[in-house]
């Protein structure tokens, strides 16, 4: 009977002479120099309008973080209550100083490179060549940058610090079988789940571990793995009811399921392309048009290539056990967002390949330590790995550092996306808009960056409101109501177009408008405590209708709403007793001046002498 050419065991953890622990060390230490050098950029860059806003710069709860509103509030979609404790935890050191953020990310970043080649050391049995190369291109791979240099993705280098813990403590677990090592390994899962919801595949990756060991199968298996899965399911109610209280999970009709198999696939293919060649990198990959019937091209080659390819490589490689575990663990860890459930609204994402592409790494390093003797049919696999290696390392090297400076600011960022996707993502240009007009005041180009918004989304109530702003702005009064009533027609709860209609309203000289959208505003929410703010602008326009008693009446209410030393608190004393001046009570004048003087705000002094105070 004819031997088998394949040899079986060469995916084995062989017995080999354990190199001097200095010689591990000095490999890690040059591993993690290269790594921070690599992201030196990211350390000056700022806050980014794209979630940075939502976790950051406008969350309050960072300011007077509680036990009881980090377990319990969901956070733009997502639950990771760790994670929002370590942002409050910044916060606490430096305020809104973005340095620290991103410091923290990366020694999270190096923490977890090191982990890596720890993780992979292990469980490849000191393989070295698969131990340095996975944890070096985990370290500075371009698609990596997404989770390190955007302050946002905190959540993505937490849970991953404590996912290769866990597969780390396992290990363990399954050399010494005590139990004390399994106990460590659910902490660290939950752990990691409480920084990110994509944890909860964790003991399905528990079990591709005991696989690759060759672990027998039985009722122990499935006994030990029990808690994980529960707390998994629990992770992922959680997650479910946050991702759908925030609208990132996109309705199911929106694309039938044949094309959801497409976008997965195309997504799958285009993972496997940037492994090998991470160009044209981009914060989001844009879904094609709703409306289209037939998608292009490019999704029928991915399906088509995926389709044959990967059942090709499982067939091929089916007694390969090293090969079945990096598959496995990649599409273990990256299967919740291939798109197949439609979340959020970009068909991939760089941050996605994290933790997967561990998996991939180990599969191809791993035959970089196999002696050509021992590869099957005699296949040029070493060299063709080795070179290609060869050529992303300095590659990764350059595109990472300046991957990083994409974060620099909102407009290197959104520029960066809109050059990579010109005229596809309406979120692109309305995000760029909305930092030129709040933060850079720069109105002209806010109003372009609006205007493509319309022209790809004329329905946008968002972009019309905002545009309404630029036009109020630049004194075009009657364009800026325009667009306010736009956004009022589309969404007629929209509180803020009512308030600033009525701002231009005001100015135009139209206050009786002015007041109907003012009150429609404070009605929309009668419990706000904003509407003091209402109340007073309100009693203004009255007074400039020259109709005081109504006029007394809106600024009590702004008065008794008003937050304590609130500074605007002095200028409604002022409007009032402008207003009992016109009621020709003196008296109350008088009294309400003074209050308004004492409160800080400047009373004209010709006024005073009116009223008889010298």
């Amino acid at each position: 009977m004819p031997k088998r050419r394949g040899k079986q065991h060469q995916e084995r953890p062989k017995a080999r002479r354990p190199a001097p622990r200095g010689h591990w060390l000095l490999w890690l230490g040059a591993i993690l120099v290269v790594t921070f050098v690599t992201y030196l950029p990211s350390l000056d860059n700022g806050f980014i309008n794209w979630d940075d806003n939502a976790y950051v710069t406008e969350n309050p709860i960072l300011a007077h973080p509680s036990p009881h509103d980090l377990l319990t509030l969901p956070f733009a979609g997502n639950y990771h209550p760790l994670t929002m404790a370590s942002l409050a935890l910044n916060y606490r050191l430096s305020g809104l100083d973005p340095a620290s953020y991103h410091w923290l990310n990366l020694l999270l970043h190096l923490a977890n490179t090191a982990l890596v080649f720890l993780f992979v050391r292990k469980l490849s049995g000191d393989r070295f060549w698969t131990t340095v190369v996975t944890s070096v291109f985990f370290g500075i791979h371009p698609t990596h940058v997404e989770s390190v240099a955007w302050i946002s993705e905190r959540k993505d280098v937490l849970y991953a610090f404590f996912y290769l813990i866990a597969l780390i403590v396992y290990l363990r677990y399954l050399d010494t079988r005590r139990y004390p090592w399994l106990i460590l390994t659910l902490l660290a899962f939950v752990l990691s789940l409480a920084s990110k919801p994509a944890a909860v595949v964790l003991p399905v990756t528990l079990l591709a571990i005991d696989y690759f060991r060759r672990r027998p199968w039985g009722a122990s298996v499935v006994l030990e793995k029990a808690p994980f899965f529960a707390i998994a399911i629990i992770g992922g109610i959680f997650t479910i009811q946050a991702q759908h209280g925030a609208g990132a999970i996109a309705a199911a009709q929106l694309f039938s399921p044949f094309k959801k198999v497409l976008f997965a696939s195309y997504a799958t293919a285009m993972y496997m392309v940037k492994l090998f060649v991470p160009v044209h990198l981009s914060a989001i990959y844009p879904y094609p048009r709703i409306t289209l019937a037939i998608l292009g091209p490019k999704f029928y080659i991915a399906f088509a290539a995926v389709a044959i390819l990967l059942p090709t490589v499982v067939y091929l490689c089916r007694r390969i056990r090293v090969v079945l575990f990096g598959l496995g663990f990649f599409f273990i860890n990256i299967f919740l967002v291939l798109q197949l459930f439609t979340i959020g609204g970009s068909v991939m994402a760089d941050r996605y390949t994290y933790l997967p592409y561990v998996g991939l790494f180990f599969a191809l390093a791993w035959w970089l330590d196999e002696p050509s003797c021992s590869i099957p049919a005699r296949l040029p696999v070493k060299p063709l790995i080795a070179g290609s290696l060869l050529l992303l390392f300095p590659f990764s090297l350059v595109q990472s550092w300046r991957r990083c400076d994409v974060f620099q600011d909102p407009e290197t960022f959104w520029n960066d996306t809109i050059q990579k996707y010109p005229r596809q993502i309406v979120d692109a240009y309305n995000n760029r808009g909305n930092y030129y007009y709040r933060s850079a005041k720069r109105n002209d180009s806010a109003l372009v960056s609006f205007n493509h918004v319309l022209e790809l989304q004329p329905a946008n109530p968002e972009a019309l409101n905002n545009r309404g702003v630029i036009k109020y702005r630049k004194g075009d009064f009657p364009g800026a109501v325009y667009d306010y009533s736009r956004a009022i027609e589309l969404r007629p709860e929209y509180r803020d177009a009512y308030v600033n209609r009525a701002l231009a309203y005001f100015d135009a000289g139209e206050y009786e408008k002015s007041i109907a959208d003012r009150r429609r505003a404070i009605g929309l929410n009668l419990e706000d405590p904003a509407n003091y703010l209402e109340f007073g602008s309100v009693a203004e326009a009255l007074e400039r209708l020259n109709r005081p008693r109504e006029a007394i009446a809106e600024v009590d209410k702004a008065i008794q709403g008003a937050p304590r030393g609130d500074e605007r608190l002095g200028s409604y004393y002022l409007s009032r007793s402008y207003a009992w001046w016109d009621l020709r009570d003196g008296v109350k004048a008088l009294g309400d001046a003074l209050e308004a003087q004492r409160l800080g705000t400047k009373v004209p002094p010709a006024y005073l002498r009116a009223l008889g105070r010298k």
